[in-house]
């Protein structure tokens, strides 16, 4: 027996260890507030570590149900983990507590409305939304689900009038973003018209825009766009030469469409007066000296062509890829030499036509202003040269 006592002694303090290590932790417990967890949650949420605040919030949900906050931002990190479901049954669960304040029902609401526009369901979005205009009117996230519900409807001008109706209702400090969005929605609902072949159509959308500011060098570069698309050179170029050459980057956008109408029209050389005062402009973008020196060339003028190249010299952005259009002619007038030989055995990428949205990845063949796949505006990254898909 006094052989294992030893034993015994060691195995009661060892559980008096774990007594008190486990007791310890218990209490370290049953003393952090739902409110501390709550915060921890948050500042997880802050950091970009969603899962371990999505786990925080879950346990706390867990262990005091009647919470209110913890729900609704459990439901809100669920749906940006991409599983609107499992945050609609959250959100609507909340909606039915007759515990909630209205300011908090409210926000309960535009939550579920967020999760049904995930969800693609319309229908159950605006009976949501109908139900707190009268509350929630004076909200960002109101009007941008509005925007957004409307869109996906198929409702154009509707959405229009949310993105307006923000401008005015919105608090002030969101205020810019809404009159941004609008100018962007609108000029490229005009753009959409015009492609289509739909002149009239872009009539309104134009006309909602062109008292601000902000919207005058699309405007000009829309309206250009539709005079030419309706076979009106001579109006084309006017807006072209009146009012674009200040923008650089909207007549580089419009430059291939104008020589192409010009052209047909016999008007093809009035464009050289046009690209020489744009490409005097220190914002002028390479491929507009390229397309200037190609002109030349077509007018029989290859040393004012060389001159304008070599003035450019070391510029940002003039490198070899952006001048293989006209070093593709040289080549052409001199096929025994080197260098000819050389560039006949390289493969040169064609360039890119399209545009990518830089928030979503979403690609277009075309120019554009608006995201029609996550709704955003002003990611799409354009090349320079897009515009011959116009």
């Amino acid at each position: 027996m006094t052989d294992f006592l030893p034993w015994i002694v060691g195995l009661f303090f060892f559980a008096l260890v774990v007594y008190y290590v486990w007791n310890s932790l218990r209490e370290t417990q049953t003393t952090t507030s739902p409110e501390d967890r709550y915060h921890h949650a948050l500042e997880m949420w802050l950091d970009g570590d969603l899962a371990v605040a999505t786990e925080i919030l879950h346990d706390l949900v867990h262990d005091h149900p009647q919470s209110i906050d913890p729900y609704l931002q459990l439901g809100t990190l669920l749906r940006l983990q991409g599983d609107p479901g499992r945050a609609v049954v959250l959100h609507r669960g909340l909606t039915v507590r007759t515990d909630l304040s209205r300011p908090k029902k409210v926000i309960v609401g535009l939550a579920l409305a967020e999760d049904l526009l995930d969800l693609q369901q319309w229908n159950d979005a605006k009976e949501v939304l109908d139900t707190l205009v009268r509350d929630a009117s004076a909200k960002t996230r109101y009007w941008k689900a509005r925007f957004v519900h409307w869109h996906e409807m198929g409702n154009l001008p509707e959405a229009g009038r949310a993105l307006q109706q923000g401008m005015k209702s919105a608090p002030e400090a969101d205020r810019s973003w809404f009159s941004s969005a609008y100018v962007s929605y609108q000029l490229d609902r005009a753009l959409q018209h015009v492609r289509a072949g739909e002149f009239k159509a872009a009539g309104p959308c134009l006309k909602d825009v062109k008292n601000i500011p902000e919207a005058h060098s699309r405007l000009i570069l829309v309206r250009a766009i539709l005079a030419a698309s309706d076979n009106n050179p001579a109006e084309a170029l006017t807006l072209a030469s009146k009012e674009l050459l200040d923008s650089p980057h909207e007549l580089s956008l419009f430059l291939p469409m104008l020589q192409h109408v010009l052209l047909q029209s016999g008007q093809y050389s009035r464009t050289v007066p046009i690209l020489e005062r744009a490409c005097q402009s220190e914002h002028a973008p390479p491929s507009l000296w390229i397309n200037l020196a190609l002109l030349y060339e077509k007018l029989g003028q290859r040393d004012k062509a060389l001159r304008l190249l070599e003035s450019k010299s070391c510029r940002a952005g003039f490198t070899p890829d952006k001048a293989a259009p006209f070093l593709k002619l040289l080549v052409k007038d001199n096929p025994g030499t080197d260098f000819s030989r050389v560039w006949n055995v390289l493969e040169i990428p064609a360039e890119s036509h399209d545009c990518k949205c830089s928030h979503c990845g979403h690609h277009e063949t075309v120019i554009r202003w608006f995201c029609p796949q996550c709704h955003e505006f002003e990611t799409f990254q354009a090349e320079p040269r897009i515009t011959e898909a116009i």
